[in-house]
């Protein structure tokens, strides 16, 4: 791309400002630099480089600006072995899965012969994992420390598990499958990461997640309830069925019992802490400056950090757990004992940090409050100037970096300075705005809940205590263990949502997992999963003490579509299945694709389902793929060899051969070549919804027509634009009234006067 491009695409005047013969050399400078990046990177970077220099009127630190943000993304694109364009779509990813699992069997069939010649475990997974190695990608690997001392002495040749884990790797290094997971979460995490780079990720443009990635977690939440409506769970042997949809509503997946959850482990822990004497702290510990893109200004608006070293938010994060468990260590040393909660969150530019809600002895709280204090700053003490440091006593010169604050119970609860954190990262209950966003709570959580998905961090975990999955499994519990008193107690615990008394009845906050008097009780499936390994599915838990298993589910559970027969369809999908039966009969012929019709092609659809019905069967579609089709979806139907993608866009219904944005990665389902006929359709809508809205308008100014009944039933966008034209109205209505002759318009009541006075009086 040259710098006629890229001052065309990015919107800027380069005549303007750059008219000294350096600054047309630093130009010409950053064009070149940015000539071999991704298009729309490049013209991001661009438009953002040409800002900084008018804004600063020089050029060294905009050239030092522009210098780093290019190297960071050149690192990033070089981390694949092969060009990024051969995998920014789903069916490239396919084919470079299937291409790179065909190297590693390869190499597997090579070195055994196809299976005739015997081959060292450890050589043979080393040999088959190196093209994997060119990708970063590796499998679960057992502890390979010490392989070939073991297995001179025999160990292997006793118990297996070493050699099982080992052809489990290597069957998942040889699977196509697990490539395309690899490489779409690597693809996924690399656009992202390319985003925050480039500023697409922080406040004031999109908070916590680029707006790619929103979209993207979105429509995966959208298919996913999609998928769980349609489907049932059913258990032939005992006769029962469920919507997944229901039982998956049942469970953690929902948002409401997720945060309640916690909110009662959270309250339990507190209860505890109250009962033993101990001392609650809230601790936030933020990652050094290097980590973060772009820093927020006193100000307000955010700017980009000179001292970013390009990483990611799982490096970061990362980064923190390995802190993170040098104070574990350093607790056990020292003999500390704590519990309580940590809860993961984003800065707005996607950074990760933690609050930590911890519980701690009284004489022990100062030791673990320096401990945490000392890993939390071990590194990067420049971010605070060149003066010495004092860490122990100048807690508030890194209070950016690590803050604390002892938890007095007249001011408040030890739950209520998390409840905000749990709400704030999950739905956004009663979290009326998200200052770090500047939005508000629910728009927040949404964006923190897809930051999470995308990055694959944990958000919220539990520190000490007894196991949350036995507490789940007692909870299925309704009746009464008459043969056990130990596990009748934890049950009556989970049953009433009393976690305190649950970690009583489990051997107390200390007790180590191996001794805990209730344990999980597991069996292995009869078949394996695709890599040939054991399946272990929970049964039910078990008493440690007399080894008694208590089954908690049962056997048998099917997931499956509904039966037609038992399957009753809406009012609105019994008149369309009406409407598809009558244009089934009308012999429509299907829509010709030639060699020639290479383009997307655009069919106007008015909200009349019998029209799209007839379109729709021209071009192949059932009534399934109707349906589907209205919800949302994309159908991918194959005429003559040839695959066609079709979808509705603003009404419109599109055919086209490239799958949508296989041109453009960066953007969703965006094609420039219809962008001008969407324009003009929206205008068209608009302005007959504005005629419309205007008539009606004029009813409820005259009485005729309630405000509230009006709007009610409207979308958001409709109730605006209704509003606008009431305004119209309305304003219309007074310049009449003044406009008739010896009407004058009223002026104000000066403030000396009564406030009796009639307001509407005229002087």
């Amino acid at each position: 791309m040259n710098l006629e491009d890229l001052t065309r695409k990015a919107g800027v005047d380069a005549s303007a400002f750059f008219t000294t013969f350096h600054a047309k050399e630093d130009l010409k400078w950053s064009a070149k630099l940015v000539a071999d990046l991704p298009e729309h990177v490049a013209v991001t970077l661009f438009g953002q480089y040409c800002y900084k220099r008018r804004a600063l009127n020089n050029g060294r630190s905009p050239n030092i600006w522009l210098r780093k943000r290019v190297a960071t993304i050149t690192e990033m694109v070089g981390q694949f072995p092969i060009p990024v364009i051969h995998i920014n779509t789903e069916d490239r990813r396919q084919g470079i899965a299937t291409e790179w699992a065909d190297r590693c069997a390869t190499v597997l069939n090579n070195m055994t012969d196809f299976g005739n010649k015997q081959v060292d475990a450890l050589e043979l997974l080393l040999a088959i994992k190196e093209p994997a190695d060119q990708w970063g990608f590796c499998p679960v690997l057992p502890d390979l420390e010490g392989y070939n001392i073991k297995k001179a002495l025999g160990v292997f040749d006793e118990s297996p598990t070493m050699y099982n884990m080992i052809a489990g790797a290597i069957a998942r290094l040889t699977d196509e499958n697990w490539w395309q997971r690899k490489l779409n979460k690597a693809y996924s995490q690399y656009e992202e990461h390319i985003a925050i780079v480039v500023g697409k990720v922080r406040s004031g443009v999109s908070p916590y997640v680029s707006n790619h990635a929103f979209k993207q977690w979105k429509q995966r939440k959208e298919a996913a309830r999609l998928w769980l409506n349609e489907m049932q769970v059913v258990n032939d042997e005992h006769g029962l069925e469920l919507s997944l949809a229901d039982a998956a509503d049942a469970s953690v997946a929902n948002p409401e019992v997720r945060r309640a959850e916690l909110m009662v482990r959270m309250r339990g822990f507190e209860d505890l802490a109250i009962e033993q004497g101990f001392v609650g702290e809230f601790y936030t510990w933020t990652s050094p400056s290097r980590f973060h893109s772009w820093v927020k200004s006193k100000k307000g608006p955010a700017y980009s950090n000179k001292k970013y070293d390009g990483a990611t938010p799982k490096q970061t994060q990362a980064y923190l757990c390995n802190q993170w468990a040098k104070c574990r260590a350093k607790f056990a040393r020292e003999k500390i004992e704590v519990f309580g909660f940590r809860v993961v969150e984003p800065h707005h530019d996607g950074t990760p940090h933690w609050h930590l809600l911890l519980f701690f002895k009284p004489e022990q709280v100062e030791l673990a409050r320096s401990i945490i204090r000392h890993y939390a700053l071990q590194h990067d003490l420049d971010d605070f100037g060149p003066q010495e440091h004092d860490i122990q006593n100048d807690h508030k010169r890194y209070k950016a970096r690590f803050d604390f604050e002892t938890i007095d119970p007249e001011r408040g609860s030890a739950t209520g300075y998390l409840a905000k954190y749990i709400a704030k990262n999950i739905d956004g209950h009663m979290v009326d705005d998200d200052h770090e966003a500047e939005t508000n709570g629910k728009n927040g959580a949404q964006n923190a809940a897809a930051w999470s998905s995308t990055w694959h961090i944990r958000q919220f975990q539990q520190i000490g205590g007894p196991s949350v999955t036995v507490w789940r499994e007692l909870r299925r519990l309704r009746e009464a263990i008459d043969f056990d008193d130990v596990v009748e107690q934890a049950r009556a615990a989970a049953d009433c949502g009393n976690w305190s008394r649950y970690v009583d009845a489990m051997g107390g906050t200390f007790c180590k997992r191996a001794d805990r008097p209730v344990q999980l009780a597991k069996a292995i499936q009869d078949t394996t999963n695709a890599y040939g390994e054991e399946v272990s599915k929970i049964m039910g838990v078990m008493s440690q003490q007399n080894h008694t298993t208590i089954n908690t589910r049962l056997d048998g559970w099917e997931i499956r579509k509904p039966q037609a027969d038992k399957y009753v369809p809406s009012a609105d999908e019994r008149a369309f299945d009406v409407a598809f039966d009558l244009a089934s009969k009308s012999g429509d012929s299907r829509a010709p694709w030639s060699s020639d019709n290479n383009c997307t092609d655009s069919i106007k659809t008015p909200n009349s389902d019998r029209i799209l019905i007839t379109e729709g069967k021209k071009l192949g579609l059932d009534n399934h793929d109707l349906k589907r089709l209205r919800a949302g979806s994309i159908i991918n139907s194959v005429v003559n060899g040839r695959d066609q993608y079709i979808y509705i866009r603003q009404g419109m219904l599109l055919v086209s051969r490239r799958p949508p944005n296989a041109h453009q990665a960066h953007s969703d389902w965006d094609d420039p070549a219809l962008n001008s006929q969407f324009d003009a359709f929206t205008r068209a809508s608009t302005k007959a919804n504005k005629q419309v809205l205007n008539a009606q308008a004029w009813r409820v100014v005259d009485g005729q027509l309630d405000v509230d009944q009006w709007l009610q039933d409207m979308s958001i966008d409709m109730a605006k634009l209704a509003l606008e034209q009431l305004q119209h109205v309305v304003d219309l209505q007074r310049q009449e009234k003044y406009a008739a002759p010896y009407v004058f318009k009223p002026v104000e009541v000066n403030a000396e006067f009564d406030e009796t006075e009639d307001d509407d009086a005229y002087f």
